[in-house]
């Protein structure tokens, strides 16, 4: 279950997303777990997929194999404890009319 502190570095980064032009969902696997929790859609094709955690918090193990196997087929997927790596995450993309 997500901390209020996960929640809040999620919502804002929702939020700094919108603004840049992304859309969001968030995502579950059906009969599975591990899927990240939000993936961020933009443009011609443009994918971002973000997981978010505590500041102290960790992957679980179907977690880490999941980001991993993303990552491993070429998804841009990141763990984001904190708004500020979340914002530049949207900034390394740029705007929408780049």
């Amino acid at each position: 279950m997500p901390t209020r502190q996960e929640m809040q570095i999620e919502k804002d980064t929702i939020h700094y997303a919108r603004l840049q032009g992304w859309r969001q969902r968030k995502m579950q696997f059906v009969g599975r777990v591990g899927c990240p929790d939000r993936w961020f859609m933009r443009g011609q094709s443009q994918l971002v997929i973000i997981e978010f955690k505590d500041p102290d918090g960790e992957l679980s193990f179907q977690q880490k194999k999941e980001v991993k196997w993303l990552r491993d087929h070429g998804f841009d997927v990141h763990v984001i404890d904190n708004v500020e790596d979340g914002k530049a995450v949207f900034d390394a993309w740029g705007t929408d009319d780049e």
